[in-house]
């Protein structure tokens, strides 16, 4: 039977899925149910064609008495009826605990529709794409699987030198012809609320920032690499001086102090008119007196901070859920934050910035602009026989940049960087060419006029009648409810997944977004930023130091060649 696949036309509906798990695994009876339900009403809901779900902490504190519950938790996924149409399944489970330098406790799980038929994955060793099909899980120890690459964080990047299960598993797919990556990733958490409140960046904040740009130059100096998507549990935290700061600006500061241990520290802050205690900080106690509502109000997302630094090269859509950590681990309080640490927004879903280029997200507000920045840069070759600049309605950047250059690239041909920094600033997808005439032309409006003229004076009820027949006849609810799911289905959404059920310490997040089809990159070029041909200013010369390479990326974008700049980090 032949099949016929519509070019460049098709969107592939993916939902990407972070979780961390390990707190559902020290009450698995209860706990796994509940998880498991809530994620299958999430994917029937939103009806996607690729799922990439990422698990941090699989197993739990006690991975080797957790071990057989893992195996039920991926059978139960496996053989419900909500994945029965997702015939192509690959899991990668990183469970050899006896191997700490190696024990990363990361799991992906990645299930493809039985419709999504052109479906391949990297692999790593014989460094080409091989076919996907059937289901395939690889647990225990994944050292030699070849289709996945995995790496914990250098000893002397982990707080104290402790080693701790932190570190990436990443995987690449082809998905109907566009080159994706999938990273899931574990950072380092703040071990103290005491150090936390230092100034920002905190000590754990830049532990942090640290593994995320030994990770991110790790992607970038891969020759084979794709636009990525880099989601799981990055420990982010709000900036806790300056929180407490905010909360504390009327309150009364306490220091207690038990026995000489920093640690056994408390600080206390209490009300002046009637030393009420408001605030009580240790090194795992964080409580207020209005703990479930404080922290739910929109003040403290300006306090979100640790993902500025990074800007220029992740994307995150808006985001809009409250703090997805910590949640207590009560089924009788699913919403209820623990007064263990100030609630965070940990768990997050991000975009390289070459990979906003693949995903239609029409929703886009120009305010996002805050998100791109002159290291991100794209040049499209047009060949519009009216030589017009090709533009994307979803690239913030270019209200407050430059016009871009045109630039005639060939396969063939070695790329030169032509122009400032500034000419290469925007973000530039070709859109679509509508030929019509300007509102401003005079003759156009006469005969508009003119025309509307002569229908008012020879049929009088003739407005009423057009009014009448473009109504139509009335929907039925059960039309309309099926119209309003299918435009939900096709917007782009950020949010949590069980926000009224208890999943643990940390909830769910997830990312619903249409893949665009046939847009993978055919070829990449490597130039170094220290040559002739890519002088810097005087400014820009520290930099260069730590990032030497650019990366062009080729993307076959409705004919014209697309190529998007991608700097070091």
């Amino acid at each position: 039977m032949l099949k016929f696949k519509k070019m460049g036309s098709d969107k592939v509906p993916l939902l990407l899925v972070t979780a961390n798990v390990g707190s559902i695994f020290e009450d698995p009876s209860v706990m796994l149910p509940i998880w498991t339900s809530e994620f299958l009403q999430a994917v029937s809901r939103m009806d996607p064609k690729f799922i990439a779900l990422h698990l941090q902490e699989v197993g739990g504190k006690a991975y080797e008495k957790s071990m057989q519950y893992v195996e039920d938790f991926v059978q139960r996924l496996c053989d419900c009826p909500e994945l029965r149409l997702y015939d192509k399944i690959r899991i990668f489970l990183d469970e050899d605990f006896s191997s700490p330098e190696r024990f990363t406790a990361l799991g992906n799980m990645y299930f493809a529709h039985s419709s999504l038929t052109d479906i391949k994955i990297w692999d790593f060793e014989v460094k080409g794409y091989v076919e996907v099909v059937g289901k395939e899980v690889n647990s225990g120890n994944i050292e030699k699987v070849t289709t996945k690459e995995k790496a914990k964080f250098p000893q002397h990047f982990f707080p104290e030198c402790k080693w701790s299960r932190k570190g990436f598993l990443r995987t690449r797919w082809l998905l109907r012809g566009t080159a994706v990556e999938f990273v899931n990733i574990h950072l380092f958490h703040d071990a103290s609320n005491l150090v936390a409140m230092e100034p920002f960046p905190s000590v754990y904040c830049r532990s942090r920032r640290r593994a995320l740009r030994h990770t991110l130059r790790h992607l970038h100096a891969d020759a084979n690499s794709a636009p990525y998507f880099i989601f799981g549990d990055f420990n982010f935290r709000t900036d806790t001086g300056a929180v407490v700061k905010k909360m504390t600006e009327e309150l009364t500061a306490c220091r207690l102090q038990h026995g000489n241990s920093a640690e056994s520290a408390k600080m206390q802050y209490k009300a002046r008119e009637n030393d009420r205690l408001v605030l009580t900080i240790g090194k795992k106690e964080f409580s207020h007196v209005d703990h479930q509502k404080i922290f739910r109000e929109p003040w403290l997302q300006r306090f979100d901070r640790e993902l500025e630094a990074l800007r220029p090269h992740l994307f995150e859509f808006p985001v809009k859920f409250p703090p997805s950590y910590p949640f207590e681990e009560n089924v009788q309080l699913p919403t209820h934050y623990m007064k263990t640490r100030c609630p965070a927004w940990c768990d997050r879903v991000l975009l390289s910035q070459s990979a906003r280029l693949l995903v239609q997200h029409s929703d886009a507000r120009p305010g996002d602009s805050r998100h791109l920045h002159s290291s991100r840069k794209s040049v499209t070759d047009s060949t519009d026989s009216n030589s017009r600049m090709s533009s994307s309605d979803s690239s913030p950047a270019r209200s407050n940049s430059p016009a871009s250059q045109n630039h005639q690239v060939s396969p063939g041909k070695v790329l030169e960087k032509k122009g400032s920094v500034a000419d290469l600033e925007a973000l530039c997808v070709p859109g679509i060419a509508v030929s019509r005439k300007s509102i401003a032309d005079p003759t156009s409006i006469q005969h508009a006029l003119n025309a509307r003229g002569s229908d008012s004076e020879g049929s009088p009820n003739r407005r009423r009648l057009v009014r009448n027949q473009s109504e139509g006849s009335p929907k039925c609810e059960g039309e309309l409810r099926r119209l309003a799911d299918v435009t939900a289905r096709r917007r782009t959404d950020y949010g949590v997944i069980g926000d009224a059920a208890c999943m643990g310490d940390h909830k769910p997040i997830y990312l619903r977004v249409m893949l665009q089809s046939d847009r993978g990159n055919f070829r990449q070029e490597l130039h170094s930023e220290n040559s002739p041909k890519h002088a810097k200013t005087e400014d820009q010369t520290q930099d260069a130091v730590d990032s030497p390479n650019s990366r062009y990326i080729h993307f076959n974008m409705d004919g014209p060649c697309n190529i998007f700049k991608e700097t070091d980090i």
